[in-house]
């Protein structure tokens, strides 16, 4: 955790268009993959803009995004055993693919993939609510 977080604070997560239940981020999009060991990659709103993000994401790591939705530092401390950690990402052989807004949410000490999910849900719920931060013109 960062002690400038305050809970307004946004973290930004780029949305798989497999992710997309009527337009709206499902609890895929919010929950860590078993390939994430638990850490749900997200980025700061203080060091990236929700645009940079998505291009970042998009351009240079080469994933596929519809988008930029988000969730406050509030609203993940909500879910409960949830916590958030700056881990910024260094790749010395391509320095085009750091990141130094990375950050992850935590799901280590959620201990059921059905509560992992729920707790996903919750978070996809107020991701839809504030609305899509950032989305390309197709």
């Amino acid at each position: 955790m960062n002690a400038e977080w305050t809970t307004e604070h946004l973290f930004y997560r780029q949305v798989n268009p497999n992710w997309l239940s009527n337009g709206q981020p499902n609890s895929q999009a919010f929950g860590p993959m078993p390939k994430d060991k638990n850490l749900l990659s997200v980025d700061d709103s203080a060091l990236v803009s929700a645009t940079d993000a998505w291009r970042h994401f998009t351009q240079k790591l080469g994933f596929r995004s519809v988008g930029t939705w988000a969730v406050s530092f509030a609203e993940i401390k909500e879910v409960q055993d949830l916590k958030v950690c700056s881990s910024p990402l260094v790749v010395p052989e391509d320095t085009s693919k750091n990141n130094p807004a990375h950050c992850h949410v935590d799901f280590s000490q959620v201990s059921s993939k059905s509560q992992k999910k729920h707790k996903a849900q919750l978070l996809a719920l107020k991701a839809s609510a504030r609305g899509c931060q950032y989305a390309p013109i197709s």
